[in-house]
């Protein structure tokens, strides 16, 4: 039997979860909807593809992270019907999404030529709507005037004053806007979701939201950190942080993902293998490391998960350390079975009342920093960049610091003179380096004593270690600076508003 292979991609997909502003106390709320109705559009147009073409579960080969490859029957899928499917699909999300999110469907005779395919209609997002038969839509192009915008997308018109800012003033919301702050609550009192009825509505689809399991439901899988049944907001969050509150954004996803698939899909053209690749990673990000979060890691909010992509928040120090467990889980998981794999990850530590989007966009900065070292396979974050291997030492030194600086042993004003001088050069007014940090050392740690507090003994031993390093300037050097930030956030007092 004649195949066609189906590669289909949303795109606006971070822009869309993350075009929330501050305004309004229901920052997340609104980003817990998004995330959830992005899911929805994802899963629905697949649908879409099955139910056109008779594609089975089988037929599916790599699904998630917004994209999706699908093996249909030839004579089934014509080139009139694929691209009446291609020009639906975007017709459907331009209606219900005034063009926040795009969709674009390749085809081909083999995956690779799928893909290319697609790449090329990625280059002229929403022509099926914008431009049909090559002219403009007139009707499209033109929009109402906007009048008085939402004060939380500040895309469309505000309709209605809803909730309070800190500042005890109402908050004007889009019907859009509106519409997601009510889903978001609703997904915290209702986590069972039934495809063929209700009021939720994505790519003509309806779905119901349930508050208990029902035949044909299914759990709404995204873990949201919870007290007493309330789900926490951000500053509640940040309030659970050591020292600094501060709010950390992870983005991580796998090195090379494309070269891989390749790989796997010429070994095995039956593409058995690339089928439970695919399923193999969507298993790890959206549900092991779900299951992880409600279990060991309560305070991680899931912006997204899946494919091979996270986008979490949690309090800083939280964060840090499942970047960790993350790394180890995945080694010990796909990249056994699948590999070479390698993962790499950005994070940024970021203010609970600096708008998501932001904090998002500059872990993808870290993020690209990171794979772009030698080998990839690296973690990003507090000014410097190490591999997995290094990460548990960095953040164990960090706390053995701030140990010392809590227990009394050292002032903390040590640390920022310690931070200067691994920041510094080599020599500086005509001194070595490990000449002005073994002064700092004996001027500010107390002399060895037979009994002396653990915490005191321990940062001796790493600060003569480190010491070690100085002279290399290189990579331990950057590890021992990090180490230093990660104390210096650990002791700070911050007030708790």
């Amino acid at each position: 039997m004649s195949t066609h292979f189906l590669a289909g991609d949303l795109s606006g997909i971070q822009s869309f979860v993350l075009q929330v502003k501050s305004a309004g106390k229901a920052q997340a709320k609104r980003l817990r909807a998004r995330s959830f109705l992005l899911e929805l559009v994802e899963s629905t147009a697949l649908w879409h593809v099955e139910h056109r073409f008779n594609a089975t579960d089988e037929d599916i080969l790599i699904r998630g992270g917004g994209g999706f490859l699908v093996r249909v029957a030839k004579d089934a899928a014509d080139e009139f019907a694929l691209e009446r499917l291609n020009v639906d699909l975007q017709r459907m999300l331009w209606d219900e999404f005034g063009g926040e999110i795009q969709f674009a469907l390749g085809w081909g005779a083999t995956p690779a030529r799928a893909r290319a395919d697609l790449e090329r209609r990625k280059r002229q997002p929403g022509r099926a709507v914008l431009q049909p038969n090559d002219t403009w839509n007139a009707d499209v192009l033109s929009r109402p005037a906007l009048g008085e915008p939402c004060e939380v997308c500040g895309r469309f018109p505000g309709l209605e004053d809803v909730d309070e800012d800190d500042e005890n003033r109402a908050v004007r919301h889009c019907g859009s806007c509106l519409r997601a702050r009510r889903l978001g609550a609703d997904l915290t009192r209702r986590p069972w979701l039934r495809v063929g009825r209700g009021n939720v509505r994505v790519l003509e689809a309806p779905y119901e939201l349930l508050a208990k399991q029902a035949e044909g439901a299914s759990r709404v899988g995204r873990w949201i950190p919870q007290s007493e049944d309330t789900p926490l907001t951000f500053e509640e969050m940040a309030r659970e942080s050591r020292g600094d509150s501060r709010l950390a954004v992870l983005k991580a996803d796998v090195d090379d993902m494309g070269t891989r698939v390749a790989k796997i899909a010429d070994e095995d053209r039956s593409y058995r293998r690339l089928r439970s690749f695919s399923r193999a990673l969507q298993r790890f990000f959206a549900e092991q490391m779900q299951d992880a979060a409600s279990q060991r890691w309560p305070l991680i909010y899931t912006l997204y998960a899946g494919g091979d992509d996270l986008l979490l928040v949690a309090p800083w120090q939280v964060m840090l350390d499942f970047a960790g467990f993350l790394a180890l889980e995945f080694q010990r998981g796909p990249a056994r079975e699948y590999g070479p794999l390698t993962l790499s990850a950005g994070i940024v530590l970021s203010h609970y009342r600096v708008p998501i989007r932001h904090a998002v966009e500059r872990a993808e900065l870290l993020l690209e920093h990171a794979k772009r070292q030698a080998g990839k396979n690296r973690c990003a974050t507090l000014g410097s960049q190490w591999t997995w291997d290094r990460h548990g030492s960095v953040l164990d030194s960090g706390k053995c610091i701030a140990g010392a600086v809590e227990s009394g042993g050292i002032p903390r004003s040590l640390l920022h003179r310690l931070l200067h001088l691994a920041e510094a050069g080599a020599e500086q007014d005509g001194q070595p380096r490990t000449a002005r940090w073994a002064y700092q050392i004996s001027r500010n740690v107390p002399k060895k004593r037979r009994e002396e507090p653990l915490a005191t003994a321990d940062f001796r031993r790493w600060a003569i270690d480190a010491m070690g390093h100085l002279d290399d300037s290189g990579q331990r050097t950057d590890e021992t600076a990090a180490s230093l930030r990660y104390a210096l956030l650990a002791t700070r007092t911050s007030r708790r508003t």
